[in-house]
């Protein structure tokens, strides 16, 4: 069968020409719309590529192998076991050894000097202030008592330290008039320190005097304090600036005299 094909194939048939207003307005057309495309092209912001979104990767770590238990060697067992708690031996306490006696030794006292200084308490006028102080104190008297005095009260006249012999020769008669009256002088000179009335402060100060045998002031010293420093130097100045004491009665001149007298300082507070 004879399959040639010929060596030119016939021409497809030519479309028909277009008139020329008609190609005219394609061509204008066609201008007019890729001036448009190209001035949207130009107005139009240009939109930046997104970069790629990262790569993530998660990494996760394997959980252990479980190792297997083994068990810890143990020590062998020994042949004498050593028990838990010892048991307690308790010792029998040692008896207490004696003390040795000792052997006393008597020693005579030294034969001391007899002191002819008696030594005596003032007794409290009758005139002169008393304020109580305590529940058994005696009442007050009639006499009216000016605000932020010093009071003198005074024990009984007591001789003390010294020896029988001296006490049968002195007269309590004579010591209690005269404590009286070295009273009723303190008693006429009292004042009030102001910077204790100011604070408050109160207290007693037993002062000792040491009376000549004429009645001159040989030494005063403060046997108790009241805890005030002002309170104290104020009763030795009331003592020392008494003047001259009454003289001792005559039995009392041939020695020195020791009197303690008590200085007590209340301040009288309105009811």
């Amino acid at each position: 069968m004879n399959l040639a094909l010929p060596l030119h194939a016939p021409a497809w048939p030519r479309p028909a020409a277009l008139p020329g207003p008609l190609r005219l307005a394609i061509g204008v057309s066609i201008g007019i719309h890729a001036l448009a495309l190209l001035v949207q092209g130009k107005g139009l912001p240009s939109v930046p590529e997104a970069p790629p979104a990262p790569l993530e990767v998660v990494l996760r770590m394997a959980a252990p192998l479980p190792v297997p238990l083994q068990p810890a060697s143990l020590p062998p067992p020994s042949a004498n076991p050593v028990p838990a708690t010892l048991p307690r031996v308790e010792t029998p306490p040692r008896p207490a050894r004696p003390e040795p006696r000792s052997t006393p030794v008597m020693t005579r006292p030294a034969a001391q000097a007899p002191d002819t200084t008696p030594t005596l308490r003032v007794e409290p006028a009758p005139v002169a202030p008393v304020a109580p102080v305590a529940a058994d104190a005696a009442p007050p008297q009639a006499q009216a008592t000016p605000s932020r005095q010093v009071h003198v009260e005074s024990a009984p006249a007591t001789a003390a330290t010294a020896p029988p012999v001296a006490d049968e020769a002195l007269d309590p008669a004579l010591l209690e008039r005269y404590g009286r009256s070295l009273s009723a002088l303190l008693a006429r000179q009292q004042n009030y320190p102001r910077l204790a009335a100011l604070r408050g402060w109160e207290g007693e100060v037993q002062v000792r005097v040491t009376i000549a045998r004429k009645g001159n002031i040989v030494a005063t010293q403060v046997v108790r304090s009241s805890g005030f420093e002002v309170l104290d130097q104020s009763a030795i100045q009331l003592v020392s600036g008494a003047g001259p004491l009454p003289r001792p009665p005559e039995a009392l001149q041939n020695r020195e005299l020791q009197i303690i007298v008590p200085v007590l300082f209340k301040l009288d507070k309105p009811a």
